[in-house]
């Protein structure tokens, strides 16, 4: 039985509740925002948005676009697909729009309380749409912090969107609606769809167009299945993956106890072009797939969908109220990622869409990747959390941390099944994060995390923690597999290793790419926009790493170089690098309380479950 705060703790946490909220909506400008979205036309790529915003009380309104997309922690160009913004009063009377900067207007309302809006959306996403807004001949969609503008001041006002589409298309979100009932859960196109606040309008995608539905009750909850092709044509299994998807949406629920939302839906864009994976929503997804018979995105799926949880509810600080002006940092992203993506594959395991033995070698494969990975002794995961709007999205410095993440996440779990002799698990340090910081409540702040895992175990882990995150030591794969039956067992070879990416361009020149810092490239000298001349006193017809993958460990180099309008020539030699192979290995010494926290990983449960029950 969990601790129960104190009465008077409980007031102010919930006066701290009722103040972030009061204060999220004070000197508001606008009181509602209604939206109309129109395609005539599908071959013109392009979507005509038309608002109206009513009880403005200020003489300017600012209007922006966001410069990223929740999920995705790098600037996007969204501002440069917005056309043509014009302002209007109510007796539709054009108003001065003024450019602010990149991302935003200035509409001068002239004393107006109403205004209309109306500017275009140009269709500029590859394939079937992720990060924006795509269009093809059946389909559209919009992801929509790349369609929606807001009035600055009024993020917290409540929103509505209405549909004006070709003859037969329809429309799947996951949005609340005005005519919602137990029997129809999901709006259409017929529909006005409604948002109580600009963050939860756009974190809801929008699937136009034909396609394909299935729907499932997950513990009760209503659920769909968007199956969009970009073809017209569908080749995966439906029913399967629909199937699938019902037993992942029924573990996830079963973790936590409940689902924090009226409705989910999954949306598949099955197209071999653009953006490659899957986008979390608050009560949704996108997952951009290609379409195959054999087609499994279990994995995928289970990761978005824990999302729901973990980084749409549980979540930083920052990462909601946002800031979509600016990128906003966190040490935390690790937990949000990585960690969800150790659910992941627990959910998998949970669900029975995966074997025991399929969990304990994704938990190896995780591990030799990381182990692999020299980025791991410079980087450490909260620095990768913090900078990877100067990464690639993914983590820093070449560390993801999506990998270590879950490679922490695992460690963290059995650590405290260990430590609590399986009384305790990573799942009640979830429940605790979901019980106290589960959106719309403020999220946790920078040391949440710690603090949450301190007071499931009842002791400081500050040490261990630290070790984990926020330095390069080595993990402590032994001190914690121990509490498992599991060792780690490394057998290393050394290969030969330069640290360079190259690539030859269309006019046949050899140009540096990318060089690993502290590499033997990058200690001789090369930089990424070198263009090389010679390799050993050849002219250089090849890349590179061809002329690497010839020589051995300590074998000299000699390259030329054109940079910034002179000649460099650089010497130096082969390294090497350590590589390993890794398994986790039985012990011998696997006590029943050993075996007990092995299950209770990949069954969920604890002593005190078991009690229970």
């Amino acid at each position: 039985m969990e601790e129960q705060l104190p009465m008077r703790r409980w007031f102010f946490v919930i006066t701290g509740v009722v103040l972030w909220y009061v204060l999220g909506t004070a000197w508001a400008s606008v009181s509602k925002v209604s939206i109309l979205v129109q395609l005539e036309d599908p071959s013109q790529n392009v979507l005509t948005m038309e608002y109206t915003l009513q009880g403005i009380d200020s003489d300017t309104l600012t209007i922006a676009i966001p410069t990223w997309t929740p999920g995705w922690y790098q600037t996007m160009p969204y501002s440069e697909g917005i056309r043509d913004l014009q302002a209007e009063n109510e007796r539709g009377e054009p108003l001065t729009v003024q450019s602010v900067n990149h991302y935003s207007w200035r509409v001068d309302t002239g004393g107006a309380q109403t205004v209309r809006l109306r500017y275009h959306v140009l269709a500029r996403d590859e394939g079937m749409g992720f990060f924006g807004v795509a269009m093809g001949p059946h389909y559209a969609y919009i992801n929509g912090a790349a369609a929606f503008v807001y009035e600055m001041d009024s993020k917290r006002a409540p929103h509505e969107v209405r549909f004006r589409l070709p003859v037969g298309w329809q429309v799947a979100t996951a949005m609340d609606f005005a005519a919602q009932t137990e029997q129809r859960p999901f709006g259409d196109v017929r529909d006005t769809f409604v948002a109580p606040n600009y963050d939860e309008l756009i974190d809801n995608p929008i699937q136009m167009g034909r396609f394909e539905v299935r729907e499932f009750r997950a513990r009760n909850v209503p659920m769909r299945v968007v199956f969009a092709s970009e073809t017209g044509n569908i080749l995966c299994n439906m029913e399967r993956v629909t199937t699938d998807f019902q037993r992942i949406a029924s573990a996830g629920i079963d973790l936590f106890g409940s689902a924090p939302f009226k409705r989910y839906l999954f949306i598949i864009h099955l197209s071999g072009r653009g953006f490659g994976g899957g986008l979390e929503h608050l009560n949704s997804t996108v997952l951009n797939v290609p379409d195959r018979r054999d087609l499994n995105i279990n994995g995928l799926a289970a990761h978005e969908y824990f999302h729901a949880w973990n980084v749409k509810r549980i979540r930083p600080r920052v990462l909601g109220p946002f800031d979509y002006t600016q990128s906003v940092r966190t040490r935390a992203l690790w937990w949000c990622e990585g960690v969800t993506d150790y659910y992941a594959t627990v959910l998998l395991v949970r669900s029975g869409l995966i074997g025991d033995r399929a969990f304990w070698q994704e938990m190896e494969r995780e591990i030799l990747t990381l182990e692999n990975n020299p980025a791991r002794e410079r980087i450490a995961l909260e620095e990768a959390s913090w900078n990877v709007w100067e990464g690639n999205g993914m983590g820093y410095g070449g560390l993801s941390y999506y990998n270590k993440g879950k490679v922490v996440g695992f460690l963290l779990d059995v650590t405290i099944r260990g430590l609590t002799g399986n009384r305790k698990s990573l799942d009640d340090v979830m429940r605790f994060l979901m019980e106290r910081y589960a959106y719309p409540k403020p999220g946790f702040e920078e040391d949440g995390i710690l603090q949450a895992i301190n007071r499931v175990v009842a002791q400081d882990l500050s040490a261990l923690y630290r070790r984990m995150v926020a330095s390069t030591e080595p993990l402590p794969y032994d001190e914690v597999l121990k509490y498992i039956g599991f060792r780690l067992e490394r057998q290393s070879t050394t290969t030969t290793y330069f640290g360079v990416t190259s690539t030859i361009d269309a006019a046949g020149r050899v140009i540096v790419q990318a060089v690993d810092s502290q590499s033997p490239a990058f200690l001789m000298g090369l930089r990424a926009g070198d263009i090389v001349e010679e390799i050993d006193e050849q002219p250089a017809d090849v890349r590179i790493e061809d002329v690497v993958s010839r020589k051995k460990l300590g074998d000299p180099i000699k390259i030329t170089v054109w940079r910034s309008g002179r000649v460099v020539v650089m010497e130096g030699k082969i390294g090497g690098e350590r590589r390993y192979s890794i398994r986790l290995v039985p012990t011998d010494t696997a006590d029943e309380s050993v075996l007990r926290v092995r299950e209770g990983l990949l069954r969920g449960t604890t002593r005190v479950s078991a009690q229970a029950r």
